[in-house]
């Protein structure tokens, strides 16, 4: 069974472009349009990386955080958080939030593909 992937952005076309990319890599993919998503779907679903961006409604992406690494069944999933607020962002915080690592919107495909291959490997190990 391929990796998976939960992508949360409250940009629809954001979230389904990088769904696309990691798909056409052979990844599975989740989407989640707030950080309430992306902690239900988490919970659920168990995903090898979330990639989470900081700004969206109902809940942040540092909030979604915060209950995800507070939860035993998904404190061990890395989370990556995904900004266009590159100026405002205090990566040594980030890092004592818990989050796993940070990348820049607008992040290129072939940075984006290897950075997730970089933190859970590829999509289907065996092949």
């Amino acid at each position: 069974m391929p990796k998976t992937v939960l992508l949360a952005d409250d940009h629809e076309d954001n979230r389904i472009a990088l769904q696309l990319m990691l798909e056409r890599d052979g990844y599975r993919t989740l989407g989640a349009r707030n950080g309430r998503e992306a902690v239900e779907l988490a919970q659920e679903h168990r995903p090898d990386l979330i990639v989470m961006d900081l700004a969206m409604p109902v809940m942040d992406g540092r909030e979604a955080n915060r209950q995800l690494k507070s939860d035993d069944r998904t404190r061990h999933i890395p989370v990556v958080m995904l900004t266009a607020m590159a100026l405002s962002i205090d990566r040594e915080r980030l890092g004592s939030e818990g989050f796993d690592g940070v990348l820049i919107k607008p992040v290129l495909p072939p940075h984006f593909l290897a950075d997730v291959r970089s933190r859970i490997g590829p999509a289907n190990p065996a092949a």
